[in-house]
């Protein structure tokens, strides 16, 4: 089996287009995070976000900091003393919220537009930390997060999301996630779906512990349960994305880890671009991985 896999797409649907066209798989993940704003023009996105930061410091300050930025929006819109001034911002906050999930919508429709272009091999999707649960949109029939497949004997199973607040996309729509630091095993969806499914190849958004997770201004970020997932089942490999400037291959326990870096232009906090393009082409026989190959699109 022949496997394709690209991650942190950030919008970039037509480089898809173009892996899709000209490479040979039996198999195509596209790894979130797929979409980069929920708007189709970015000083609208300029402008929420800095609605959205308002109303985060301001929830904050209230010591509603639990609440979703949504719910406390609405919360205090439905206040008899509120001032003109955060009537007129949380309306429109309410508004450009509307608008973004129509746009998200409308931009994963678009990307399974494309990614039907290969009618037999599957094609499978897993959000990211930038995107909504995708059971809510057209490609619920290509969702990783929470499901498992089996193709030629092997078991693919994925969960999304990651450990972090994303500024710019409402807090309302995107995916849970509840796989990261601080959540014990026992309770931990991520951790106690895997150990349901037993999956050979594990496909999620965050990466483990200690593996392709370093972030320069924090130390490493990774998911302590699925570093004890994988160190501790029989895994073959473990597809990961989010940090992008953490990646590569490694080995832990017999698990080969995978992180190709993002995939569509990122702009770095440096001022920089990171142009991306790049995937991993694996080829498995039986349960053994006989090949990966690092790729580039130019």
């Amino acid at each position: 089996m022949r496997i394709v896999y690209a991650a942190d797409i950030h919008g970039a649907f037509e480089r898809v287009k173009i892996l899709l066209s000209e490479t040979v798989a039996d198999m195509y993940i596209i790894s979130g995070d797929l979409i980069d704003i929920p708007f189709y023009h970015m000083n609208t996105a300029i402008n929420y976000h800095e609605l959205q930061s308002f109303f985060h410091g301001l929830r904050i300050r209230m010591g509603k900091q639990e609440m979703l930025i949504e719910d406390f929006v609405d919360e205090l819109l439905e206040m008899p003393d509120i001032s003109a001034d955060i009537e007129e911002q949380g309306t429109k906050y309410q508004q450009y919220t509307i608008r973004a999930r129509r746009v998200l919508q409308q931009k994963y429709k678009v990307l399974e537009n494309i990614m039907a272009i290969k009618q037999k091999p599957p094609a499978f999707c897993l959000p990211g930390n930038y995107d909504m649960d995708l059971k809510y949109t057209s490609l619920h029939d290509r969702d990783l997060h929470l499901h498992s497949y089996e193709r030629d004997g092997l078991k693919i199973a994925g969960y999304g999301g990651a450990d972090t607040w994303t500024p710019g996309i409402p807090e309302r729509y995107v995916v849970p996630y509840r796989g990261g630091i601080g959540i014990a095993d026992s309770v931990n969806e991520m951790f106690n779906f895997f150990m349901g499914t037993k999956p050979d190849i594990v496909v999620t958004h965050q990466p483990a512990h200690g593996i392709h997770d370093r972030v320069t201004q924090f130390g490493t970020s990774g998911s302590p349960a699925l570093r004890n997932f994988c160190d501790n089942q029989p895994v073959l490999a473990c597809l990961t994305g989010h940090i992008h400037g953490d990646w590569g291959f490694q080995v832990s326990e017999g698990t080969v880890h995978l992180n190709p870096s993002n995939f569509g232009e990122v702009t770095l906090l440096t001022g920089g671009v990171s142009e991306g393009g790049c995937f991993y082409v694996l080829e498995i026989e039986g349960r053994e991985i006989q090949k990966i190959i690092f790729k580039k699109l130019v």
